[in-house]
């Protein structure tokens, strides 16, 4: 369950900002995350032509997606690669559903199911988008076209970026994608370790958002549809499908990623007492671009607290870029008696920041024998002493400076302060009214929520 809704942009320093990623045919980049990988070492169409990795990149900070596949072209044909994606969630695009024959007519490459005599490909789940890159038989070209089964099946040739990673762009129109966006991509044909076709596409030109997920499958095929058994993901035997492939009724699947969120996804957050502190556990699912977590805490008798009323009391590192589960941890050492609010807000390394929910603890486990209040220094004074003292929780504190006949002097500390130890200066000097105040004994008492105590000082002048 995603649990993190606002979305705030904040400066960082440079340090924390991750390098913006060129679309070059140059996979090697940090952000980017794996998310399918060839289970085999199948070549139905020969060495020369290959997809053996899917990696992407939700930039939530620019609401904009990279996707990437590791592979090389056969310069010697027109067969390519194809590239079908999902987006998945609350508002997302609804494509063609898993079963369905996937080729339209005026497609470009396979997508036109060769004139329309072989349409009958279909996968085995949701298709929204679709991708052909191929280099026409040319050691230079490399022709990329997309369609969208979202509404009318629609087809666009997005351009020739070459082989050699030379970026090239294309303005959409409404045909394929919401008009007015700019989708970069390049190729980079020479076959080694992360190389291969890379693509940036804004999130509105899909019709996606930062709350939605992505599901990603690649293979090679010829220009007339005929597909091979190279697939990423999924584990194709019996050599190539040829036309019309049902990938939904293949044994060795899935033929897809399975489903991957764009933001940070939170899957459980929860708090536990443990003798005088607050264990605090939470784990994920899957992040994204995660510099960390800074722990908050509020005493606010409320989960919708103002930001002023939430203190940062500690910062846990995040992943990074992550598709596994990962735990975290971190203890309160020093709980506040009664009611305790916390929330994580989780922090990109680009600055965003979002909050998760909120969580509560009823802590009333104290170790309150701690509590110190220590006599001043020195004693008898003129006209200055300290007060020290120990709080063993963190709470609302009061000291006060009573006469001998009760009446309040001066207050000290009026303040919410966390456990630990303290020294406070009481200098009759800087009392506004410190002339008049006579040689004798005075009080200090100091309040800390449920506790109490009172000690004798005198004033010698």
């Amino acid at each position: 369950m995603k649990i993190f809704l606002v979305k705030v942009i904040v400066i960082l320093i440079s340090s924390l900002v991750y390098s913006q990623i060129t679309v070059n045919g140059d996979l090697s980049e940090s952000q980017y995350i794996t998310v399918a990988t060839k289970q085999n070492t199948n070549a139905g169409f020969g060495p020369d032509i290959n997809v053996s990795k899917i990696v992407y990149f939700p930039d939530v900070a620019n609401n904009v997606l990279f996707i990437g596949v590791e592979g090389k072209l056969n310069t010697a044909s027109s067969d390519g690669i194809g590239i079908w994606m999902n987006i998945a969630g609350t508002g997302a695009p609804t494509g063609a559903s898993a079963g369905t024959s996937l080729a339209f007519s005026g497609g470009g490459h396979y997508m036109g199911g060769n004139g329309m005599t072989q349409p009958n490909f279909k996968a085995d789940f949701e298709v929204d988008y679709m991708f052909a890159i191929n280099p026409g038989g040319s050691t230079t070209n490399c022709f990329v076209d997309a369609g969208s089964r979202v509404g009318t099946p629609a087809g666009v040739f997005l351009g020739n970026c070459g082989q050699s990673g030379t970026s090239q762009s294309y303005t959409t129109t409404g045909t394929v994608f919401a008009s007015g966006h700019t989708i970069t991509f390049a190729f980079n044909n020479s076959g080694t370790a992360n190389r291969g076709f890379e693509i940036r596409i804004p999130f509105a030109a899909l019709g996606a958002t930062a709350a939605m997920n992505i599901r990603l499958f690649a293979f090679v095929v010829s220009s007339t549809a005929f597909f091979s058994d190279v697939t990423v993901p999924g584990n194709r035997t019996g050599g190539n499908p040829g036309f019309n492939p049902d990938f939904g009724t293949f044994t060795g699947g899935p033929y897809n990623s399975s489903s991957y969120p764009l933001p940070v996804e939170l899957s459980s957050f929860v708090a536990s007492i443990i003798g005088n502190k607050v264990s605090l556990r939470w784990s994920t699912a899957s992040e994204i671009n995660n510099y960390g977590f800074e722990i908050q805490r509020s005493i606010k008798n409320s989960a919708s607290s103002g930001d002023e009323d939430w203190k940062t009391i500690g910062f846990v590192k995040g992943s990074g870029n992550s598709t596994i589960l990962n735990n975290y941890s971190f203890v309160d050492q020093n709980p506040a008696i009664g009611k305790n609010f916390y929330r994580l807000k989780q922090i990109d390394f680009t600055g965003d920041f979002e909050y998760s929910n909120v969580i509560e603890v009823e802590f009333n486990n104290l170790n309150l024998s701690d509590f110190t209040l220590n006599q001043n220094y020195p004693n008898p004074f003129n006209p200055e002493t300290k007060i020290t003292y120990y709080s063993p929780i963190s709470e609302y504190q009061t000291l006060k400076v009573y006469d001998f006949l009760g009446r309040e002097i001066v207050t000290l500390v009026d303040e919410f302060r966390d456990a630990g130890y303290y020294e406070e200066s009481f200098d009759i000097s800087k009392l506004k009214d410190g002339s008049s105040i006579s040689s004798g004994i005075y009080f200090y008492k100091l309040t800390i929520g449920p506790l109490s105590e009172v000690k004798k000082m005198i004033l010698n002048k």
